[in-house]
C-alpha cells in the first residue's frame, strides 16, 4: 500500500473530506485525487503539514506502514506523561526499524526528481537551439 493510500484511510477513518484536507494543510484544490492516480509524490513538506494539521496520526505509519495509525490523544496527570513516553518509545522503535525503507524511498523520490530535472534541462537547451537556429536564418534574411 502507497503512502497516499494510508493516508486516505487515515482521512476515511477520522470523517475527513479530501476538501477539508486539502485546505488544513494549504494544498490545492484536487492534490489528493491527483496523487492517488499515481500523478505525484508526496514530498517533505506536505509531511511536515500534515504532522502540524493532525499530532495524532503516525508519520512512521503514513510513510512505512508499520506501527499503529493513531497516537493516543494525551491524558492529563502523570499516568497519561507515563502513556505518552511510552507510545513515544514504541513510535521511536518502529521508527528505527523501518528507516532503511525511509530512507529507500526517499531516494527513490530524489531519483525520479533528478531524472525529471534532467529531461527539462534537455528541453531547455533543445529550445535554446532552435531560438538560435531562428535567429541566425531570420539575420541572413535580412542581410
Amino acid at each position: 500500500m502507497r503512502l497516499i493510500e494510508r493516508l486516505q484511510d487515515y482521512l476515511v477513518y477520522s470523517n475527513i473530506s479530501a476538501y477539508a484536507f486539502e485546505r488544513s494543510c494549504d494544498l490545492s484544490n484536487g492534490y489528493l485525487g491527483k496523487q492517488l492516480k499515481g500523478k505525484g509524490s508526496v514530498g517533505s513538506d506536505i509531511l511536515e503539514k500534515i504532522k502540524e494539521q493532525y499530532p495524532d496520526l503516525s508519520l512512521v505509519w503514513l510513510v512505512t506502514g508499520r506501527g499503529k495509525m493513531l497516537l493516543s490523544a494525551p491524558i492529563n496527570g502523570s499516568l497519561g506523561k507515563q502513556q505518552s513516553i511510552t507510545e513515544l518509545n514504541e513510535e521511536q522503535q518502529t521508527y528505527f526499524a523501518s528507516k532503511d525503507d525511509v530512507i529507500k524511498l526517499l531516494s527513490r523520490q530524489l531519483e525520479r526528481m533528478e531524472m525529471m530535472l534532467s529531461d527539462k534541462d534537455k528541453i531547455i537547451g533543445l529550445l535554446e537551439d532552435q531560438v538560435r537556429q531562428l535567429s541566425h536564418s531570420t539575420f541572413k534574411r535580412i542581410r
